[in-house]
């Protein structure tokens, strides 16, 4: 139920990202930094040293050797989505700035465009939610750390669905409705999560996925495109603090249990 509860946060936050979005942009490297911090630390500290407890628990033990195999994977799956949805931009800013205006590529080529990025941000967004149903089923602290770091993230999800879908000359009223689906996907993927009820033997290879998957997001994702946007100086303190959160967030738990 907390798990649950969790991932329906999660779906505010994404919301407050598009509604950020549709107000101002100026301040978003500050939150993508904060963002990358809380997403490395969570990946380096909790997911992949819990991976290896629970697979050297399980019934049958599960060989280190494959929970780095599935966080390589899971760096490998975040990259490749995030490399189509680029290159497909690429394809698109290529044929505009050849001068092709002709009135199908024009129209109707970019908002299919932010339709298929938009899906695929969704889609990432119902791995978000299984990563936060896989990880209550390891611990509830590992679960309460992993909900945290979706949370932060998934606001940057919610500029980013807004930003891709109007930046590709979509309706308003499409860019509301992906985001939406991508608020809301976090929730089905943490019901998916708790209705599978994965084996030790199994979950520990899938916290290992999601530990690559957070290391894509947060350090080759999130941090160029905040360097990219704003001032170093303070997207320096935004990724400390998102590390030092996590932290704190931790002993806490930690203490509580």
């Amino acid at each position: 139920m907390t798990a649950l509860l969790l991932s329906v946060l999660t779906f505010f936050s994404t919301a407050a990202g598009g509604l950020f979005a549709l107000r101002r942009r100026h301040q978003l490297y500050l939150v993508m930094g904060f963002s990358a911090g809380a997403l490395i630390a969570a990946a380096l500290v909790d997911l992949l040293p819990e991976a290896l407890e629970v697979a050297d628990s399980a019934a049958t033990p599960v060989a280190r050797d494959h929970i780095f195999l599935a966080a390589m994977l899971g760096f490998l799956v975040y990259f490749s989505l995030d490399f189509f949805v680029h290159l497909t931009a690429a394809g698109h800013e290529g044929k505009h700035d050849a001068g092709e205006h002709e009135h199908h590529h024009h129209h109707h080529h970019p908002t299919t465009f932010g339709s298929l990025a938009a899906m695929g941000l969704t889609l990432h967004s119902f791995f978000d939610g299984f990563a936060i149903g896989s990880g209550f089923q390891a611990s509830e602290r590992i679960g309460w750390l992993v909900a945290i770091a979706v949370l932060a993230h998934d606001f940057g999800d919610g500029v980013t669905t807004i930003g891709i879908v109007l930046g590709s000359k979509g309706k308003l009223r499409t860019s509301i409705g992906w985001l939406l689906a991508d608020a809301a996907a976090p929730i089905l993927g943490c019901a998916a999560a708790l209705a599978l009820s994965v084996s030790p033997a199994m979950l520990a290879p899938l916290l290992g996925f999601f530990a690559g998957s957070f290391l894509f997001i947060g350090a080759a994702h999130l941090l160029p495109e905040a360097l990219h946007e704003g001032k170093a100086r303070w997207l320096y303190v935004a990724v400390v603090a998102g590390f030092g959160l996590m932290a704190i967030v931790n002993h806490f738990i930690s203490q509580a249990h």
